[in-house]
């Protein structure tokens, strides 16, 4: 059996209310299928990390993918042992096996959307282990390392989220769904806001705050357009007699504040956002989805989590879409381009770290969730291509560390 140079384990995760199936599609076979037809000395494998609940601690989802990382590694090596180790009789033979002798396994970790952030913290958190981390590289796919772009809370997003809501009970708007789980979650977090409860073996940000800080541009207000003012006031009146917003050192919003941007996320990443028996259930179903994701307001942790992942010796690179939009009145009649991530508040030094893949699609929404469908991104087969390209210079950077 030919010794490849190295076993290069390629690990899917999903985002928030994603699926390992329907999320990457026929993604993970096309980039092993490429390596395999360049005939180069490599054993690659795909493998996408199992569905997992986007909801509650983000911490939590962190610690579990990083110990499903560490098994992987850990039954690859042991393959390598038994089939490529010095091919000696007996256990003490055995036990004298040369380790150079034996292809290393590697690890590079691809995430979609919120993946990409659970794939950046499980990074550093195996880096902070005395064991030498698998890990190589990072790609990512359209994830939001410095928040949401605040176009996607807008009209637009509003009318899909309420849709959703419609569709699942008649007559239920997204106020009136996530405005009291605003609430509860506000009553039940305002002890937590002041400062960070440490998890154990997890990397924190460097003494960032956790509390969550709104991405410039974005306004509650432009979500409540398409409801009647009196519906809006009612509702409004309702949040203000219930919770009291909490105000901390690094943003004045509370959850309160952001419940309806987080509604709008919820349904832009693929959610279904209301259901008749999740409601009824009472208002922990809601809440721990929007504690998921409230690490993408925290503007200081996004920034410092890019900024700790650019100093680990490992590859790091970012795809995200971009969707043309047509001239008319929304847009001053230019035409004009719109991503699903923020960008604009990322350093001049990170952006050559970012490259757009131009899809179609009816708003930057659907272009998100429609990343890894041929049909829908004009750029798959060339983010395909550009994906292995990534990879082998990850691969060839991990060698030659390796050999010095």
């Amino acid at each position: 059996m030919q010794r490849p140079s190295c076993t290069l384990l390629l690990l899917f995760i999903h985002g928030f209310k994603g699926h390992d199936v329907h999320t990457f599609l026929g993604f993970p076979d096309r980039v092993q299928t490429i390596f395999t037809n360049s005939r180069i000395n490599l054993d690659v494998e795909s493998i996408v990390y199992p569905q997992y609940d986007t909801r509650g601690d983000f911490n939590l989802a962190v610690a579990a993918f990083a110990d499903w990382i560490q098994a992987q590694v850990k039954e690859r090596e042991a393959y390598n042992a038994r089939a490529y180790g010095p091919s000696k009789t007996g256990t003490e033979a055995e036990a004298r096996k040369e380790p150079e002798t034996i292809p290393p396994v590697y690890v590079c970790l691809l995430g979609h959307s919120m993946g990409g952030l659970v794939a950046a913290d499980a990074a550093l958190h195996l880096s902070s282990l005395e064991k030498k981390s698998p890990i190589i590289g990072i790609l990512a796919f359209d994830t939001p390392y410095y928040g949401l772009n605040h176009t996607v809370f807008t009209q637009a997003a509003y009318e899909r989220v309420n849709g959703l809501a419609q569709k699942a009970s008649g007559a239920y708007s997204l106020v009136s769904a996530y405005l009291p789980a605003a609430a509860a979650w506000n009553a039940a977090s305002s002890s937590d806001t002041a400062g960070k409860q440490d998890q154990p073996g997890i990397k924190d940000r460097q003494g960032a705050s956790s509390s969550s800080s709104v991405p410039g541009g974005f306004s509650p207000s432009s979500l409540w357009s398409s409801v009647s003012s009196k519906t809006v006031e009612k509702e409004k009146s309702a949040l203000t007699t219930t919770t009291t917003t909490t105000t901390t050192s690094s943003s004045k919003w509370g959850w309160g504040s952001i419940a309806l941007g987080v509604g709008a996320a919820i349904a832009a990443t693929g959610a279904a956002v209301v259901v008749n028996s999740k409601m009824t259930s009472g208002m922990e179903w809601a809440t721990s989805h929007i504690q998921f994701v409230g690490i993408l307001w925290n503007n200081v942790q996004l920034r410092q989590r890019v900024s700790d992942v650019l100093q680990l010796p490992i590859g790091f690179h970012c795809f995200y879409t971009q969707v043309q939009i047509p001239a008319g009145p929304s847009n001053n009649y230019q035409r004009t381009s719109r991503t699903f991530i923020e960008l604009t508040n990322s350093p001049s030094s990170a952006q050559k770290y970012f490259s757009a893949r131009e899809c179609s699609g009816q708003d930057e929404i659907e272009a998100h969730m429609e990343m890894f469908n041929p049909a829908k991104n004009y750029d798959y087969y060339k983010m395909g291509e550009e994906t292995v390209v990534q990879l082998k210079s990850m691969v060839e950077a991990a060698l030659k560390n390796e050999r010095q």
